[in-house]
This record gives C-alpha cells, sequence and structure tokens, in this order.
C-alpha cells in the first residue's frame, strides 16, 4: 500500500466552488428568513399601488442574514417587476452624502456627476426616481457621517420605501427628531440562528462548496458549534473555508477534526483585538469606559467632552459601537418609563486582567 495514496495531485481540489463560502455570495433560497423576507415584501407593497411603502429599521447582530435576506428580497423584486428602481448602499464604504448620490447615480446610470454639488445631485436623482417608484436599502447605515442626502431623499422622492440596515438596536434612539418623523420607522429584529438553524445552514453551502464526502463529519459537527456559539453564520464559512485550505496544503483528500480545530485556533487568535490598534480616539475612550464602566453612554460622553474629545455625539456613538464590534465593551439596555430607552456601557476585561 503506497504511504502517497491520500496524497492531492496538483490538479486536485476538496473545493467546488470556494465562492459558495462567500458570505456575499446570494443563495437561490434564505433559509429561516422566510417570514422576515415576506414582512419586508409587506413594507413594498403599497409601490405596487402606486402609494409610498413604509420605511423599516432592521436590527440584529453581524451574521444573522439582515443583509442577504434584503437582497434576497431586492433580487426576486427586480425578476417580477420593472417599475421600481432598486438602490443598495453599504455605508460603511458610502458613508457622507455625497458618496450616498453619487452611488445612487452610478446604479441608475446617471453618469454626469463630474463638478456638480451635492443638492444638485440630489436633485437629479429625485427627478430619476420620481419618473417610478424607489426602494432604497442604506446597509451599515450606523457608519454614516451625515444624514442630509437620507433627509432629503425623504422629502423629495414621492414613492419610495426606505430600509435601514444596523447591528445597533439603539441607533435610531440619537436620530434627529424631524429625521425620526419623517421616517416614522417600523422596526425588525432579525436574531441569532438557533443550533438546528447554524447546522442547516452551514450543511447547504457544505454540499455546494466541497466534493462531496470531503469533510469530515465530526470537523464539520465541532465548526457547526463554535459559529452557534458565537452566533455568526459568517465564523462558519469562514472556519469551513480555512479548514479546506490547511487540507490541501497538507495534500491530504479529506478535511480532519484536526484541520478544523487549527482553523479555529487561526481564527481565536486573528478575533482578539488589540488595544494598541486602536486609533488614539478609541483609546481615549476606551480608557474612559474601564475607569468607569457601568456608567450611562451619555454620561461617558460628557466626560470624553472634559477630557478633550471634540467629536459629535453621533460620531462617539459609532465609536462606541465598533469597541462593541470587537469585543472590548459591552452595553444594557435600561428600562425609564418617563425619558425612555437608555443605555450603559461597561469594559470587557481581557484574559489578563483578571
Amino acid at each position: 500500500m503506497s504511504v502517497f495514496k491520500d496524497f492531492l495531485k496538483d490538479s486536485e481540489s476538496l473545493f467546488l466552488n470556494p465562492m459558495i463560502l462567500d458570505y456575499d455570495y446570494q443563495p437561490k433560497l434564505v433559509p429561516y428568513r422566510e417570514n422576515f423576507q415576506g414582512y419586508i415584501a409587506g413594507c413594498i407593497k403599497p409601490l405596487f399601488s402606486n402609494r409610498t411603502g413604509k420605511n423599516l429599521l432592521i436590527f440584529g447582530p453581524p451574521g444573522v442574514g439582515k443583509t442577504v435576506s434584503s437582497k434576497h428580497v431586492l433580487k426576486e423584486l427586480e425578476e417580477y417587476e420593472d417599475s421600481i428602481y432598486l438602490i443598495h448602499i453599504n455605508c460603511w464604504k458610502f458613508d457622507t452624502s455625497f458618496k450616498i448620490v453619487n452611488e445612487i447615480c452610478n446604479q441608475i446610470g446617471y453618469r454626469f456627476t463630474h463638478n456638480k454639488r451635492t443638492d444638485e445631485l440630489i436633485s437629479i436623482v429625485s427627478s430619476y426616481l420620481n419618473k417610478k417608484s424607489a426602494v432604497i436599502v442604506l446597509d451599515e447605515v450606523d457608519k454614516l457621517n451625515d444624514f442630509d442626502a437620507l433627509y432629503s431623499l425623504l422629502e423629495e422622492v414621492y414613492r419610495k420605501t426606505i430600509l435601514l440596515i444596523t447591528n445597533w438596536k439603539e441607533w435610531a434612539i440619537n436620530l434627529d427628531r424631524r429625521l425620526k418623523s419623517r421616517l416614522n420607522l417600523e422596526g425588525m429584529e432579525f436574531k441569532p440562528y438557533n443550533k438546528e438553524e447554524t447546522r442547516g445552514i452551514l450543511k447547504q453551502r457544505l454540499e455546494l462548496a466541497f466534493v462531496t464526502n470531503t469533510f469530515d463529519s465530526e470537523a464539520f459537527e465541532t465548526i457547526v458549534n463554535k459559529c452557534f456559539d458565537i452566533g455568526d453564520i459568517r465564523v462558519g464559512l469562514f472556519l469551513m473555508k480555512e479548514a479546506c485550505e490547511i487540507a490541501e496544503q497538507e495534500s491530504s483528500k479529506k478535511i480532519s477534526l484536526n484541520h478544523a480545530n487549527l482553523a479555529i485556533e487561526k481564527f481565536q487568535k486573528s478575533r482578539v483585538a488589540d488595544k494598541s490598534d486602536l486609533e488614539e480616539e478609541e483609546k481615549l475612550i476606551l480608557d474612559l469606559i474601564k475607569e468607569n464602566s457601568g456608567k450611562k453612554i451619555k454620561e461617558i460622553y460628557e466626560l470624553y467632552k472634559k477630557a478633550g474629545g471634540d467629536k459629535a455625539y453621533t460620531t462617539f456613538h459609532r465609536r462606541i459601537n465598533d469597541l462593541k464590534k470587537n469585543k472590548l465593551i459591552e452595553t444594557e439596555e435600561l428600562s425609564q418609563a418617563r425619558s425612555g430607552k437608555s443605555y450603559i456601557v461597561k469594559y470587557v476585561k481581557k484574559l489578563n486582567e483578571f
């Protein structure tokens, strides 16, 4: 028996289609999110009767299907109806009003944007969108640095549905009152997938991404458990891809439990956010939270200003969200009958600080 029989040849791969494991991949079906997609479709439905639709705040932690579900609805709508403009913008990349209206121009096919001011472009965009109806998705809307474009679209586009997607339920609390009243947002929360749903989604991707019978069942279950513990489908997709790449580096024809564990180890090392990688402003905010853990966010903001911080509250709040996303802090909602909801912020101790 040859000791080389289990080695991959140069022309062989355990992957059928690694693109299936990209989180941006749009599956034909989005399992376990059918009710959410139906609700989104219901908000858009009035546009078919030449009426304005409902505006919706879609929120929930990362990796629970918010973006993929909204894109799936837009894809179905595109195949069903051509009288509605469909705009999807990632506010991480397009974080100012000028960038947003330029991107809308790009998506609707208007090319003459050179030397035009933001207000001119908004007027042009509105005139285009008013020829039909429009569904406008602002994904990662908490990354926006200003809201002029959003305000103008609300005022100047007649028939529209606006979907705002964010990880943070509390984001909308700090919006300008005028903007809040015009948005008149309904809310829809995406909660983490349960264990069986996590397994089902990863199984679906596994069957499309890998050669049959190459993924050891114990290795797959280990990745499912890790993905479920963290509550982010993207983690499972990363781990499956990474485990396969490790197996191929070893010229193995099977993705084993050891490969899965090595992938998890690599993920855990890359996941830990090092304070030394933070910007100076984030370091200041993190130090203030560490010294005042348990105080309300607005109280931390007042301390931040006294310490020389010069950013507006919306920018400060975005920094809070970034620190939370990196697992450096936690926020906790407080219910107050008179003044509405507020949040306290807590410093998350590292292993070497206990």
